[in-house]
Protein backbone atom coordinates (compact mmCIF):
# COMPACT_ATOMS: atom_id res chain seq x y z
CA UNK A 1 0.00 0.00 0.00
CA UNK A 2 1.27 3.38 -1.22
CA UNK A 3 -0.30 6.47 0.59
CA UNK A 4 0.36 9.82 -1.52
CA UNK A 5 3.32 12.01 0.16
CA UNK A 6 4.39 8.53 2.55
CA UNK A 7 6.09 6.86 0.21
CA UNK A 8 9.68 8.29 1.21
CA UNK A 9 8.80 7.98 5.17
CA UNK A 10 11.44 5.85 6.79
CA UNK A 11 10.93 4.23 10.05
CA UNK A 12 13.30 6.18 11.55
CA UNK A 13 11.41 9.74 11.24
CA UNK A 14 7.79 7.43 11.40
CA UNK A 15 9.07 6.50 15.25
CA UNK A 16 10.64 10.05 15.40
CA UNK A 17 7.26 11.59 14.71
CA UNK A 18 5.33 9.16 16.92
CA UNK A 19 7.77 9.70 19.91
CA UNK A 20 7.44 13.30 19.08
CA UNK A 21 3.49 13.18 19.55
CA UNK A 22 3.25 11.46 22.22
CA UNK A 23 5.79 13.79 24.34
CA UNK A 24 3.29 16.99 22.84
CA UNK A 25 0.10 14.59 24.79
CA UNK A 26 1.66 13.88 27.94
CA UNK A 27 4.02 16.51 28.17
CA UNK A 28 2.63 18.81 31.29
CA UNK A 29 0.06 21.26 30.31
CA UNK A 30 2.70 23.83 32.55
CA UNK A 31 4.87 23.81 29.92
CA UNK A 32 2.58 25.94 27.51
CA UNK A 33 0.30 27.66 29.96
CA UNK A 34 0.93 30.84 31.30
CA UNK A 35 2.36 30.80 34.76
CA UNK A 36 0.13 34.14 35.90
CA UNK A 37 -3.78 34.93 34.92
CA UNK A 38 -5.08 37.90 33.48
CA UNK A 39 -5.73 39.69 36.54
CA UNK A 40 -1.59 39.41 38.09
CA UNK A 41 -1.35 40.36 35.04
CA UNK A 42 -3.37 43.46 34.23
CA UNK A 43 -1.36 43.83 38.40
CA UNK A 44 1.89 43.70 37.17
CA UNK A 45 1.58 46.37 34.46
CA UNK A 46 -0.45 48.69 36.47
CA UNK A 47 2.68 48.32 38.61
CA UNK A 48 4.65 49.81 36.12
CA UNK A 49 2.86 52.42 34.41
CA UNK A 50 2.84 55.94 34.21
CA UNK A 51 -0.13 58.26 34.96
CA UNK A 52 -0.65 61.15 32.85
CA UNK A 53 -3.30 64.00 34.06
CA UNK A 54 -5.54 65.48 31.54
CA UNK A 55 -7.68 68.71 32.18
CA UNK A 56 -10.71 68.46 30.13
CA UNK A 57 -12.35 72.05 31.37
CA UNK A 58 -12.52 74.14 34.72
CA UNK A 59 -12.41 71.51 37.71
CA UNK A 60 -12.67 68.07 35.71
CA UNK A 61 -9.46 66.11 34.61
CA UNK A 62 -9.09 62.61 33.50
CA UNK A 63 -6.42 60.08 35.12
CA UNK A 64 -4.93 57.72 32.30
CA UNK A 65 -2.56 54.90 33.19
CA UNK A 66 -3.01 51.25 32.71
CA UNK A 67 -6.16 49.91 33.69
CA UNK A 68 -8.95 51.99 33.98
CA UNK A 69 -9.12 55.69 33.91
CA UNK A 70 -9.52 57.72 37.04
CA UNK A 71 -12.15 60.69 36.60
CA UNK A 72 -11.35 63.74 39.18
CA UNK A 73 -13.79 66.24 39.82
CA UNK A 74 -12.38 68.69 42.30
CA UNK A 75 -14.20 71.30 44.36
CA UNK A 76 -15.21 73.03 47.40
CA UNK A 77 -16.02 70.11 49.13
CA UNK A 78 -12.61 68.45 47.97
CA UNK A 79 -11.94 65.44 45.45
CA UNK A 80 -14.55 63.67 43.70
CA UNK A 81 -13.29 60.53 41.97
CA UNK A 82 -15.21 57.90 39.30
CA UNK A 83 -13.08 54.91 40.01
CA UNK A 84 -10.18 53.70 41.81
CA UNK A 85 -7.62 52.09 39.59
CA UNK A 86 -5.51 49.86 41.13
CA UNK A 87 -3.73 49.73 44.85
CA UNK A 88 -0.29 49.41 42.84
CA UNK A 89 -0.84 52.90 41.49
CA UNK A 90 -1.21 54.51 44.13
CA UNK A 91 2.40 56.10 44.10
CA UNK A 92 1.56 58.03 40.53
CA UNK A 93 -1.87 58.57 41.13
CA UNK A 94 -1.15 60.23 44.68
CA UNK A 95 0.90 63.19 43.02
CA UNK A 96 -1.13 63.71 40.09
CA UNK A 97 -4.19 64.42 42.21
CA UNK A 98 -2.11 66.65 44.43
CA UNK A 99 -1.48 68.43 40.78
CA UNK A 100 -4.62 68.67 40.72
CA UNK A 101 -5.34 70.58 43.81
CA UNK A 102 -4.49 70.38 47.54
CA UNK A 103 -7.54 69.20 48.70
CA UNK A 104 -8.67 65.97 50.36
CA UNK A 105 -10.46 63.16 48.68
CA UNK A 106 -13.77 63.06 49.91
CA UNK A 107 -15.97 61.26 47.42
CA UNK A 108 -15.37 57.93 45.39
CA UNK A 109 -17.82 56.74 42.85
CA UNK A 110 -17.70 52.70 41.55
CA UNK A 111 -18.58 52.68 37.87
CA UNK A 112 -18.45 48.65 38.02
CA UNK A 113 -17.23 45.73 39.98
CA UNK A 114 -14.02 45.26 38.05
CA UNK A 115 -11.01 44.71 39.72
CA UNK A 116 -9.06 47.29 37.42
CA UNK A 117 -11.99 50.32 38.72
CA UNK A 118 -11.89 48.81 42.27
CA UNK A 119 -8.90 47.75 43.50
CA UNK A 120 -7.93 51.42 45.38
CA UNK A 121 -10.97 51.63 47.28
CA UNK A 122 -9.41 50.34 50.35
CA UNK A 123 -6.21 53.31 50.07
CA UNK A 124 -8.92 55.66 49.02
CA UNK A 125 -11.61 54.65 51.75
CA UNK A 126 -8.14 55.35 54.07
CA UNK A 127 -7.35 58.85 52.81
CA UNK A 128 -11.08 59.52 53.68
CA UNK A 129 -13.46 59.05 50.58
CA UNK A 130 -16.79 58.15 51.13
CA UNK A 131 -17.62 55.08 48.44
CA UNK A 132 -21.14 55.15 46.81
CA UNK A 133 -21.49 52.30 43.88
CA UNK A 134 -24.43 50.51 42.88
CA UNK A 135 -25.88 47.64 45.06
CA UNK A 136 -24.98 44.92 42.19
CA UNK A 137 -21.12 46.23 42.50
CA UNK A 138 -21.45 45.98 46.65
CA UNK A 139 -22.99 42.27 45.58
CA UNK A 140 -19.99 41.50 43.39
CA UNK A 141 -17.28 42.66 45.21
CA UNK A 142 -18.51 40.42 48.11
CA UNK A 143 -18.02 37.61 46.56
CA UNK A 144 -14.85 35.68 44.98
CA UNK A 145 -15.68 35.24 41.09
CA UNK A 146 -13.70 33.06 39.62
CA UNK A 147 -13.98 31.87 35.72
CA UNK A 148 -12.71 28.48 34.17
CA UNK A 149 -11.69 25.35 35.18
CA UNK A 150 -8.16 27.54 35.74
CA UNK A 151 -10.03 29.11 38.60
CA UNK A 152 -8.73 32.72 37.61
CA UNK A 153 -9.78 34.74 40.59
CA UNK A 154 -11.52 38.14 39.20
CA UNK A 155 -10.77 40.02 42.97
CA UNK A 156 -7.71 39.92 45.00
CA UNK A 157 -8.65 37.82 47.94
CA UNK A 158 -11.73 37.15 49.96
CA UNK A 159 -10.33 39.80 53.07
CA UNK A 160 -9.85 42.28 50.38
CA UNK A 161 -13.75 41.82 49.18
CA UNK A 162 -15.35 41.91 52.83
CA UNK A 163 -12.97 44.98 53.33
CA UNK A 164 -14.52 46.43 50.31
CA UNK A 165 -17.81 45.66 50.87
CA UNK A 166 -17.79 47.17 54.07
CA UNK A 167 -16.49 50.11 52.90
CA UNK A 168 -19.27 50.31 50.41
CA UNK A 169 -21.95 49.57 53.28
CA UNK A 170 -20.77 52.89 54.96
Amino acid sequence: MNISGLSNLSRRHFISAGLGASALIVAPRRLFAEETGIVPTMIQAASQAKIEVNRLRRNIAVLEGFGGNIAVLTGKDGKLLIDAGFTVSRPPISPALDSLSADRITRLINTHWHVDHTDGNAWLHAEGAAIAAHENTKKHLSTSTRRSKRSVCLHLSSSAHRQKSRQLER
